[in-house]
């Protein structure tokens, strides 16, 4: 019980770890696809602050190049009077956009204002005067001054009221014009408060290119831009609203470091998610910034990956929940089968070991059977070797006298019958004989008392004795019995040559045996094993009766025949073969039979080949 409950707490915990690490995984890739959507956000608005601040950059710059055209032609023609000026102008585009006026300034001291004033007469008609700026805020007597001279404004009236405006009677103005004069780089900054200039309105600059003529004066050509006019033109050019982005620029330069800042109301309120864009550059002696941040959902975050991807991971967790869930089931189940199982199992255990006492008591009677078995089969082999050796000692002497009387060996008989009586006694006898040294042999394998020699034999003679042996036989019976070598046979080898030779006659006799007419052939060759040892073949083929290819399966079984007619005909008791591949079986060789019912009977034993050496010739003759 406390093992089940222990299981069941881990389940428990496993399903919990499954849910809580579905839920944080949730949460951060949430969290992450929150923060990817935010952040492209961004990124579209980076992109179109820096286009739109690059454009307002642009059209600042521009302005000044234009500008500097003028200067280029100023250079290479001193005299330029008013109408070459508007000319001037007019012919550039860039001049004449959003601006309030472009005017020429010259620098003017004490020692040039006389030169100056003298300069002027013939192009002004009427009175030409310096006029000081209505402001408290006024630049030092000492400091030099810039009338405005060449105006081109929209107004005419406008340009009356600018002609002789000393613009450096404002001391930040005249610090400004007085940097771009020594720096001699064209600058641009925010005008500040001066209404002889901008007519009360906010948002202007004024952009100061330096000039030098080639009498040695200074000046300026100066333009008032209006900031919301470039702004508008801005906008043209652009491919967004910039109703989604704030602006504040300012410009500072030296001298207090004066500021003026502008921004359009078009609400205050900008988005947490997106940080403010901003760039800072220089426009001569002048540092401008330009900070863009956006409007309120002018950039909104698309939360829809957000919420596929928490939706996608709530439902893997939910998933995995009911993977986890259901294996957790079926873990139960199978732990409840498991548990049946084994105590199943061990019932069956306790069963199987009343069993197992059970064969132990069978186990000892069936050793002492297997015992008593062995005593007399033991028995057995020696009662066989016993009589066996007991029955061929009269039996050679019935063979011996039966020779004798069918020979007249003592002389002759009375009565002829006698002597075919000896003869049959003395064939029964030599049947009777052999069938009591084929039981002795049997016997002797059954105890392992035959042991195979290996003495070097010659094959031919081994051969030609056997044939030798069994020729009257054959020739009985009109059959043909010989022996045949192949060159590759070599002509001594290692072999028991006892056992070899009652194999040959074996095989020989049997044919013999079974075979009416044709020929008996015994044939030698050498011929490997498949797995590449030496080999020779020893085959007797005759054409006798045949062997039927069912019968064929048990021709090597003890006390088998093929054919029981067959077997009263020419007796026997189907020892012969089975001894034969006991002996070929000590001789870790094999014998195959191939036959054909009338035609005849091919049988081949395949034994390993050692050849004899020249040493054991020599000990055989020794011997």
């Amino acid at each position: 019980m406390g093992q089940n409950e222990d299981t069941n707490y881990r389940q428990m915990s496993l399903l919990w770890v499954v849910v809580l690490a579905g839920l944080a995984f949730t949460f951060f890739a949430t969290r992450e696809s929150v923060r990817l959507s935010e952040l492209q956000a961004a990124t579209d608005f980076s992109r179109n602050a820096e286009q739109y601040s690059g454009r307002i950059k642009g059209k600042l710059v521009a302005g000044m190049a234009a500008a500097e055209d003028i200067y280029s032609y100023y250079k290479d023609s001193e005299g330029v009077s008013r109408d070459t000026f508007t000319r001037l102008i007019n012919a550039n585009s860039n001049l004449n956009a959003n601006r309030q006026f472009v005017a020429l300034v010259y620098a003017l001291t004490e020692e040039n204002s006389v030169g100056f004033f003298d300069s002027i007469q013939d192009i002004y008609q009427g009175e030409y005067r310096v006029k000081e700026p209505d402001n408290s805020d006024v630049a030092d007597t000492n400091s030099r001054k810039f009338p405005l001279l060449y105006i081109r404004a929209g107004e005419e009236s406008y340009r009356s009221r600018l002609e002789g405006l000393n613009i450096g009677g404002l001391k930040l103005l005249n610090s400004f014009l007085e940097l771009a004069l020594n720096s001699q780089e064209p600058s641009a900054i925010f005008l500040p408060a001066f209404p002889e200039l901008d007519q009360g309105a906010s948002g202007q600059i004024l952009m100061a290119n330096p000039i030098n003529s080639k009498g040695g004066n200074q000046g300026l050509i100066v333009q008032l831009v209006d900031f919301q006019g470039l702004l508008n033109s801005v906008v043209d050019d652009l491919t967004f609203s910039t109703g989604t982005l704030q602006l504040r620029a300012q410009s500072s330069w030296e001298n207090g470091q004066h500021e003026i800042a502008y921004s359009p109301p078009n609400g205050e309120i900008t988005a947490s998610h997106i940080a403010p864009y901003g760039q800072s550059f220089a426009l001569g002696v002048a540092n401008w910034q330009l900070q863009v941040t956006p409007v309120l959902g002018a950039f909104p975050v698309d939360y829809t990956s957000a919420a596929i991807t928490a939706s996608v991971c709530l439902l893997l967790t939910g998933l995995f929940f009911f993977i986890v869930w259901s294996q957790l089931r079926r873990a139960r189940r199978v732990a409840d089968i498991v548990n049946r199982r084994t105590r199943a199992l061990k019932e069956a255990h306790d069963e199987l070991e009343e069993h197992y006492k059970l064969l132990q008591n069978l186990n000892k009677d069936v050793e002492e059977s297997r015992r008593s078995a062995e005593l007399a089969n033991r028995a057995k082999s020696e009662f066989l070797a016993t009589m066996s050796h007991e029955l061929r000692t009269p039996l050679n002497a019935i063979l011996g006298f039966s020779q004798l009387l069918g020979e007249q060996a003592l002389g002759p008989i009375g009565d002829k019958r006698y002597v075919e009586y000896s003869k049959d006694i003395h064939s029964s006898g030599s049947h009777l004989l052999s069938l009591i040294n084929d039981i002795l042999d049997l016997a002797k394998l059954e105890a392992g008392k035959i042991n195979i020699e290996k003495n070097a034999i010659s094959t031919r003679l081994l051969a030609e004795r056997v044939v030798t042996l069994l020729i009257q036989q054959a020739a009985a019976k009109n059959i043909e019995l010989s022996a045949e070598f192949d060159d590759n046979m070599p002509d001594n080898i290692l072999g028991d040559e006892l056992r070899l030779r009652q194999i040959l006659i074996n095989l020989c006799s049997n044919a013999i045996k079974f075979t009416q007419e044709g020929s008996v052939t015994a044939r030698m060759f050498a011929k490997p094993f498949k797995n590449g040892r030496l080999g020779w073949v020893l085959e007797v083929q005759d054409t006798g009766i045949g062997i039927p290819e069912e019968k064929q399966a048990t021709l090597f079984d003890r006390f088998t025949q093929v054919d029981a007619a067959l077997s009263r005909r020419h007796g026997g008791v189907g020892l012969g073969l089975a001894i034969c591949r006991e002996l070929i079986d000590r001789m870790e060789g094999t014998i195959t039979v191939r036959s054909t019912v009338n035609v005849g009977t091919a049988i081949r034993v395949h034994l390993p080949l050692e050849e004899a050496s020249i040493k054991d010739l020599d000990d055989e003759m020794m011997i």
